[in-house]
C-alpha cells in the first residue's frame, strides 16, 4: 500500500508537471498576440496655427501621436487600414506585428486609437524573427480589397535580406509561417538599406492567375540614376524607374482607385530636420523601362506634425473622397514619435471611379492599363469617418 500510495503521488506530480508544461505551451503559442498599452494625443496640422488644414492639394483630416509603455512599440515602416477605418494593421522593421482599431470624432477626423494587439512576425520556420538582419519589415500590402486586414494575405518587403513574403492571416493570424515569393537573386542587387520600401498589387495577367506585385526601393539607383522599381509577374520581373526627387526618398507607395499611384516620400538632415512629400504618379506610365514622375500634391518640413514618415494607406469614403493615413517610424529613438496621421483628398485630385461603401476596387485591368491595380495596403472594420 504504501509503495501504491508512492506510486499514486509520483503520478500526481508528473500530471501535474506535464498540465503546467502544456499550460506553458499553450501560453506562449497564444503570446504569439498580446494586448499593448495604448496613449494617444491629437495633433494639430501647424502647432502654431490651429485653423490651418490645408495642406497642399490635401486637406486634414486629424492626426495623434502614439506612445507605449511596451519597449517593442515602434518602428512601424508598413500599413493597412480597412476600407471603413476601423482596423489598422502594421509591420515594424525590428518584425513585429501591430494591430489596432483607429477612433474618430463627431465630425470624423483621427482622434485615438484603441485595442492594441502586437505579435511577433514568424520565419520560415516558426521561429520569431529578431532583430534586423531578417525582421527588417519596410512595406506592406494585403490582398482583401474592402474586407477586413486580417482575413487576408499580407505581403511584406524586407530590407537588408532583401526578399518578399506572403502570411496567409486569414487561416492563421499573426501564427502565419510565411512563403517566401521573391528574394534579391529576383531583383539583382540593392542597397543593404535600401531596398524594397513599397509595395503593391495589380491586376493578374490572366485571369484567375496571381496578383502581380509592384516594388519600389528606396535608394537603390539604376545606371541614370533614377530609382529602381519592378512589377513581379510571378518569377518574371520586369523593370521601371521613378525619378529621384532628392533629397527625397520613397518609403511607401498606396494605388488608388483610378489606377494612379501615390508614392510617399520623406527627406532628414542634421540642418533641414525632417520632410515629407507626396507624389501622384499617372498609373499608365508605369510600364517596362519607363522612368515616371508625377505631380507632388504636398511637401511639407517639420514646422507641421510630421516625423519619420514611412507607411501609407488609402480607402476611399461615400462623398468620393479617398483618406490617406500615414504613420511615422520612430526608430526606438527617444527623440522621434510615432504618428498617426490622417488627409482628405478631394475628388478632383484623382477620382474614385466606382465608390461603394469605402470599398476600393480598382476598374483598370493589365489589359486596358499595361499596369494597375486593386487598392492599397488597406481595407475592412466599426465607426469610422465617412
Amino acid at each position: 500500500m504504501r509503495t501504491l500510495r508512492r506510486a499514486t503521488r509520483v503520478l500526481v506530480v508528473c500530471t501535474a508537471i506535464v498540465a503546467a508544461g502544456t499550460g506553458w505551451m499553450a501560453t506562449e503559442a497564444g503570446a504569439a498576440s498580446e494586448n499593448v498599452e495604448l496613449s494617444t494625443r491629437t495633433l494639430l496640422w501647424n502647432p502654431d496655427d490651429r485653423r490651418e488644414v490645408e495642406a497642399g492639394k490635401l486637406r486634414w483630416a486629424g492626426g495623434i501621436e502614439i506612445t507605449s509603455p511596451n519597449k517593442e512599440f515602434g518602428g512601424w515602416s508598413g500599413l493597412a487600414i480597412s476600407g471603413d477605418g476601423t482596423t489598422l494593421l502594421a509591420v515594424s522593421d525590428e518584425g513585429r506585428w501591430f494591430s489596432a482599431m483607429p477612433l474618430y470624432d463627431e465630425r470624423g477626423r483621427l482622434s485615438g486609437l484603441a485595442e492594441g494587439r502586437m505579435a511577433p512576425m514568424l520565419g520560415l520556420e516558426g521561429e520569431p524573427l529578431a532583430g534586423k538582419a531578417l525582421g527588417d519589415a519596410e512595406s506592406l500590402v494585403v490582398d482583401v480589397g474592402p474586407a477586413e486586414p486580417l482575413a487576408g494575405n499580407a505581403y511584406v518587403g524586407f530590407e537588408r535580406a532583401h526578399r518578399i513574403w506572403r502570411y496567409d492571416l486569414a487561416k492563421d493570424g499573426f501564427a502565419a509561417r510565411p512563403e517566401q515569393l521573391l528574394t534579391q537573386r529576383h531583383f539583382g542587387r540593392l542597397n543593404p538599406n535600401g531596398g524594397i520600401e513599397a509595395l503593391e498589387l495589380l491586376p493578374p495577367s490572366t485571369p484567375g492567375g496571381e496578383p502581380r506585385i509592384l516594388a519600389i526601393t528606396e535608394d537603390t539607383l539604376d545606371p541614370r540614376g533614377h530609382i529602381k522599381a519592378f512589377v513581379a509577374d510571378g518569377r518574371r520581373i520586369s523593370r521601371f524607374a521613378v525619378k529621384q526627387r532628392a533629397p527625397y526618398k520613397p518609403t511607401d507607395a498606396a494605388l488608388l482607385p483610378s489606377g494612379d499611384l501615390l508614392l510617399l516620400e520623406r527627406r532628414f538632415s542634421m540642418l533641414a530636420g525632417v520632410g515629407m512629400q507626396l507624389r501622384l504618379i499617372d498609373g499608365n506610365d508605369i510600364e517596362e523601362g519607363a522612368i515616371v514622375d508625377g505631380e507632388v500634391l504636398l511637401d511639407v518640413g517639420q514646422r507641421y506634425s510630421i516625423d519619420n514618415m514611412e507607411g501609407l494607406a488609402v480607402r476611399a469614403d461615400r462623398n468620393g473622397d479617398l483618406l490617406l493615413y500615414v504613420i511615422s517610424d520612430d526608430n526606438f529613438n527617444p527623440l522621434q514619435r510615432t504618428l498617426l496621421l490622417m488627409f482628405r483628398m478631394p475628388a478632383a485630385v484623382s477620382p474614385v471611379l466606382a465608390p461603394a461603401e469605402g470599398t476600393l476596387t480598382l476598374p483598370r485591368t493589365p489589359a486596358e492599363a499595361g499596369s494597375s491595380g486593386e487598392a492599397s495596403a488597406s481595407e475592412g472594420a466599426a465607426p469610422a469617418p465617412n
